[in-house]
């Protein structure tokens, strides 16, 4: 939305222009900073002004009387600051970037609030120069720009075989760069499809933007960075904020980790299980978890095959039944239900229509491979509590143990790839490939 004409008026009798530096009087209150064009904005009100303070936040404001003083200063609009080409350290541990999109993949000018996607080493050391000594970034390559609800079965391959190449090259850890939202997913697929890892494959985000007093990019590549080139680690893991400071960040299986808060920075928590490590900006590592999967000597192995038709279905009280039956229809080979408490589902309600026992009966005669999940997030399913579990194990519904019901998704779909056949799908499911499952529950684990 253009500025209103009064605001447009306004400003071309003071002759100023988005782009230039200015300052905002309204009695006591004083603005200072560069005036956004508002087509940058396409919602709210016209008569509004949009400025760029110099701590990088916007503010709107709203003359009313106000004074408006142009100061000396403009910036060209649209046009980023030519990056210099920086020398690297190659006696550095090397390292591969691959980004996907999402916040950490944006590289934003501070004065007029443009966007570019990251694409040099040199973009990565604009924003974070203390990368130069941390680590020699090989290559640095936007595989895509995809928000991470965006992504499929297809890039979890794509990214998995990059990381894979990058390793056999000699790389001591690869990075990956991607969205928050379905990061967790991301991080179970790659931790199924890359086999035998000699190095860490690190996926870190970012919960802010980078024009934010508050960002966590920075700290999180920096981390990251440790964690791909410090830790004897052979596996795939999640590297963000442990709590909301800028202290340290958690490393967290790619199994065991799920976002746990839309927003905080401190929103990657791990599940069922502590972290693997700890890891400080300064570089120093401290391991937690005893048990974990040591550097390999040989290059990763790929093994990305997927069924997409596979979903996951969440219970709720008075669900109706019909999406299974829609799925079985539709020709879907596996369903995950996210059950309630220990894995449950409506099967006796006074309504006989809202039970689940028919439509789930009729999906494993038909060749569907049905897994339960909980919905509770913390802990694990259980068929042998109750009688509704009970009825669900009977009928042929594999219990998935404390894997997370984003997790049981991903391994499912990625065991119907490979075309075994059912009884042979449902033992694999409850085999331990990445660290999914656990032997017990312990009371350490649960925290929020």
């Amino acid at each position: 939305m253009p500025y209103s004409e009064e605001v447009e008026k306004t400003l071309s009798e003071k002759g100023v222009k988005p782009g230039d530096r200015i300052m905002l009087k309204r009695g006591k209150l004083i603005v200072e900073g560069i005036l956004l064009p508002r087509e940058e904005v396409d919602f709210g009100d016209g008569s509004v002004l949009v400025i760029k303070l110099d701590n990088g936040y916007n503010v709107g404001f709203r003359l009313d009387g106000g004074e408006i003083v142009k100061l000396e200063g403009s910036v060209e609009l649209g046009r980023f600051k030519a990056l210099e080409k920086v020398e690297q350290d190659k006696t550095l541990p090397p390292v591969s970037i691959f980004s996907t999109g999402g916040t950490i993949s944006a590289r934003i000018d501070y004065y007029t609030g443009g966007v570019s996607m990251l694409f040099t080493p040199e973009e990565v050391f604009y924003n974070v120069p203390e990368v130069l000594k941390t680590a020699y970034l090989r290559r640095v390559e936007r595989l895509f720009s995809l928000a991470s609800e965006d992504m499929t079965y297809r890039e979890w391959s794509t990214i998995a075989r990059r990381a894979a190449e990058s390793l056999a090259e000699g790389d001591a850890g690869v990075l990956i760069l991607h969205g928050t939202d379905t990061m967790h997913y991301t991080s179970a697929a790659l931790s199924f499809m890359l086999r035998g890892l000699n190095a860490p494959v690190v996926l870190i985000g970012s919960q802010r933007s980078s024009d934010r007093g508050s960002r966590d990019s920075d700290m999180n590549i920096i981390c990251g960075l440790h964690a791909a080139t410090r830790m004897n680690l052979g596996e795939v893991v999640v590297c963000m904020h442990a709590e909301s400071g800028d202290t340290f960040n958690n490393v967290i299986r790619g199994t065991r980790v799920r976002k746990m808060h839309s927003t905080r920075r401190d929103a990657f928590k791990p599940v069922n299980s502590p972290p693997l490590a700890r890891v400080w900006p300064d570089g120093r590592v401290e391991m937690v978890e005893k048990e974990f999967r040591p550097r390999g000597t040989e290059p990763p192995t790929v093994d990305d095959a997927f069924e997409p038709k596979t979903a996951l279905v969440k219970a709720y009280p008075g669900s109706d039944p019909e999406i299974i039956d829609f799925l079985v229809d539709k020709g879907y080979r596996g369903i995950v239900i996210e059950g309630t408490g220990m894995g449950h589902v409506p099967t006796e309600p006074l309504d006989g229509r809202l039970s689940w026992v028919g439509s789930v009966r009729r999906g494993l005669e038909e060749g569907v491979v049905i897994a339960m999940a909980s919905q509770c997030v913390f802990g694990r399913v259980d068929p042998y509590v109750y009688r509704n579990a009970r009825i669900m194990m009977k009928l042929g519904v594999v219990y998935c143990e404390d894997m997370l019901s984003e997790v049981a998704y991903v391994k499912l779909g990625w065991l119907l790839g490979h075309g075994f056949d059912n009884e042979t799908v449902k033992k694999l499911m409850l085999h331990n490939f990445a660290g999914e499952i656990s032997k017990r529950s312990l009371f350490s684990t649960y925290r929020l």
